[in-house]
């Protein structure tokens, strides 16, 4: 099972649930779901379904910390047979969803919990070094993991003591840590596409790419966007999920968009609304302001995944699942620093006319710059 969206777990303390779309670079807190005063590491997420939220499952000392995404909802009991008083860096859930598997410093065992007894089986130790999170690749079930200090890419094997291998020598560059008190320097939160690439986020919010879909592994990962995806300058401490494939490149350069609201009107199939909204990118950094010349661009909001539901735009190219739309410039339109496009869309959105909101909202708007 695999979604378009992954989850961090971003502060030591007062742990919060963010969501991540590798994509564009949007990161949002989970507004709905409560700090975690103690913190929590070590995570994994147990899907249920395309059209819901994973469970997600870490650890605190003892415990089982329990995050219902959906329902917004934190709660932890106590796990036997899990030690007490140890920090917890790795974690990933089993093919099943039914076990959490969790690593913590190089000389400590490791524990497979069983997230439903809510039993801990002690495992080998992890070996020397900085790495803290893992996953499993989605072909051959191998636990990947990077190591921050020099950025080696790791084999980790359970069936061995200790489970560490260095597949490969600097693919990586060293991580880096955040702003707050305490940060390590690692890669703190890794995840899968579907179809075998591979994603790994540093403490301070640095994204890099590796394509290990085939039977090679490249001697370089790619660092994707131009800065640190934003987390408020908080410490990204571990991260859960499996992607599907991206279908367009990935971008995190963000520039200006502005929104402007042209009518709407009411449509018989589906049965809805139709808005229509001109939207104007300008060339310039959404951060400090300064011009920036951009030849092509990308455009994203938030549009549920429902029958009927889409977007329509002349001159652009527009991808639209798991509850986001992106609108690609499709060809180099040079827009010099500082100056603006505006692109006329219509939004589709299926339901009860009466009920749908006059002007559309545009969740998440957001526009990167391409090239």
């Amino acid at each position: 099972m695999a979604h378009r969206k992954v989850y961090l777990a971003v502060g030591r303390t007062n742990t919060r649930i963010y969501r991540f779309d590798p994509i564009d670079g949007d990161t949002r807190v989970v507004e709905k779901v409560p700090a975690y005063k103690d913190g929590y590491t070590a995570m994994g997420a147990q899907y249920r379904g395309d059209d819901k939220e994973p469970l997600l499952f870490a650890v605190s000392g003892n415990r089982l910390v329990n995050i219902d995404v959906e329902a917004g909802t934190v709660s932890d009991k106590t796990v036997a047979g899990l030690p007490g008083g140890l920090k917890w860096y790795d974690g990933d859930m089993d093919d099943d969803g039914k076990k959490l598997f969790v690593a913590s410093g190089p000389d400590v065992p490791s524990y497979m919990i069983d997230v439903v007894a809510r039993t801990a089986t002690e495992g080998p130790r992890p070996g020397s070094g900085r790495w803290d999170d893992f996953a499993h690749h989605p072909k051959d079930g191998r636990l990947i993991s990077v190591e921050g200090d020099n950025g080696d890419l790791l084999h980790v094997d359970p069936r061995k003591n200790p489970m560490k291998t260095v597949l490969r020598k600097g693919v990586f560059p060293p991580a880096e840590a955040s702003k707050s008190s305490g940060s390590r320097k690692s890669y703190s939160a890794t995840f899968f596409d579907s179809a075998g690439h591979f994603y790994a986020v540093d403490s301070a919010g640095n994204v890099n790419h590796l394509d290990l879909s085939g039977s090679t592994v490249p001697d370089r990962a790619e660092r994707i966007g131009k800065g640190k995806i934003p987390v408020d300058g908080l410490e990204v401490v571990n991260g859960a999920g499996c992607i599907t494939p991206m279908p367009v490149p990935p971008s995190y350069d963000e520039i200006r968009v502005t929104k402007k609201s042209s009518g709407s009107w009411q449509s018989s199939d589906p049965q809805g609304k139709v808005y229509s909204v001109e939207l104007t990118v300008t060339a310039a950094s959404k951060a400090g302001g300064e011009g920036k010349e951009t030849r092509r661009f990308r455009i994203s909001f938030d549009l549920r995944t429902a029958r009927g539901a889409k977007v329509v735009a002349s001159g652009v190219d527009v991808t639209h699942e798991d509850g986001k739309v992106y609108i690609d410039s499709q060809t180099d339109q040079l827009l010099t620093a500082g100056n603006s496009r505006p692109i006329a869309v219509q939004i589709t959105v299926p339901g009860d006319p009466a009920r749908l909101p006059s002007e559309y909202p545009l969740d998440g708007l957001r526009a990167t710059r391409l090239a």
